[in-house]
């Protein structure tokens, strides 16, 4: 049996613990390491391994229990090409909170504390007696965690990696660790809320407020909120006359948040978890984006593609930045121009969309 990570053009073979591993650059070294410490028997999750190589190693090294889910969309559609390309049976899932009963939890841990925690809190809620977490974290210090479990001992360090064995869990679930912030924008007073690990939890950012500041909202329109956070933005146009508001984003903390406020606000609107914007349907007069900053322009080139293939005749398309030069050139490229409005170290771009030979207002 083998595994395949198809994650670029580069070919390296890796043997671990007997099973062939092709992949570009091969596994990092701590993930290939876990497989020292991987169970053969019991029923695992797998949440979040990179690539969703734990859960294949061990379909593969000896057709385990093992399930594959996570809160990316983006992290589940690679796990599902590799398990097909190694020709193995695995279904990921989008799941979060966690749920279910298991013996086994991996997990990768998040950057930020407060989600470290909130996510290992689920995991320990859904162990089964004597049951563990394998914890792949950045280093051997368990800030937060001792308040989780009772033993945490890390079986395996290396250069800017850990892997922490959790057991013993304290207690029983915590209720999600929401926070509540106020928003006052175009006349509207809102009150929102956050979970740890997504976007700017903590209240409105400066990028967003600029566009919900400027963004003309078309009366009746359809918006799309094209990697929607909590969903702010799509809120406010709703408040300001938008008729239907698709909100779109690939991490799924981020859209329970979201459903979240939308429910809060008496509001209503399709919600899709997906890291594909062709995955919203139909078309929209007004597409608002506020994209990563901290990622190639991949993710921006894909949204502004979409838009210009996805706006009706005279719909507009929002796009906030912090470096404009890309995102003008190529609104140039895709649209014939663009207005532009800089505040607070932020720009803010958009285009009307104008079919060939037609005019629009």
């Amino acid at each position: 049996m083998q595994v395949r990570i198809v994650d670029g053009k580069g070919k390296r073979l890796q043997v671990i613990k007997g099973i062939e591993v092709h992949s570009s650059g091969g596994v990092p070294p701590q993930w290939a390491a876990l497989t020292e410490f991987l169970p053969h028997q019991g029923k695992i999750l797998d949440y979040g391994s990179w690539q969703g190589v734990a859960a294949l190693w061990l379909k593969a090294s000896r057709d385990a229990r093992v399930d594959f889910a996570h809160y990316s969309s983006a992290l589940l559609a690679r796990a599902g090409e590799n398990a097909s390309a190694s020709q193995l049976t695995l279904e990921p899932e989008p799941m979060f909170p966690l749920q279910g009963r298991w013996d086994t939890v991996v997990m990768a841990a998040p950057a930020q504390s407060e989600a470290l925690v909130m996510l290992a809190g689920q995991a320990a809620s859904c162990l089964n007696p004597g049951g563990q977490l394998l914890l792949v974290a950045a280093s051997p210090r368990a800030e937060g965690l001792r308040t989780l479990f009772s033993d945490i001992n890390p079986v395996a360090v290396g250069k800017g990696w850990a892997i922490l064995r959790c057991t013993k869990p304290r207690g029983e679930a915590a209720a999600l660790p929401w926070r509540k912030f106020p928003v006052a924008l175009r006349g509207f007073q809102l009150e929102l809320k956050s979970l740890p690990g997504i976007f700017s939890p903590g209240g409105l950012d400066s990028g967003t407020e600029l566009m919900l500041q400027e963004a003309e909202i078309p009366q009746g329109g359809r918006v799309l909120d094209l990697g929607c956070g909590y969903g702010v933005v799509g809120i406010v146009a709703s408040k300001l006359g938008a008729g239907e508001v698709v909100y779109l984003d690939e991490d799924l903390v981020a859209l329970t948040a979201c459903r979240e406020n939308i429910a809060a606000h008496g509001l209503q609107g399709e919600v899709i978890h997906s890291h594909l914007p062709w995955a919203a349907k139909g078309k929209f007069d007004c597409i608002l984006v506020n994209p990563p900053y901290h990622a190639d322009y991949g993710i921006p080139r894909t949204f502004l593609e979409f838009a210009a293939r996805r706006l009706n005749p005279g719909g507009w398309v929002y796009v906030v930045v912090k470096k404009p030069l890309w995102y003008r050139n190529k609104l140039r490229s895709l649209f014939g121009g663009f207005r532009s409005i800089e505040r607070n170290g932020y720009h803010l771009l958009s285009s009307q969309y104008q079919p060939p030979g037609g005019l629009s207002g």
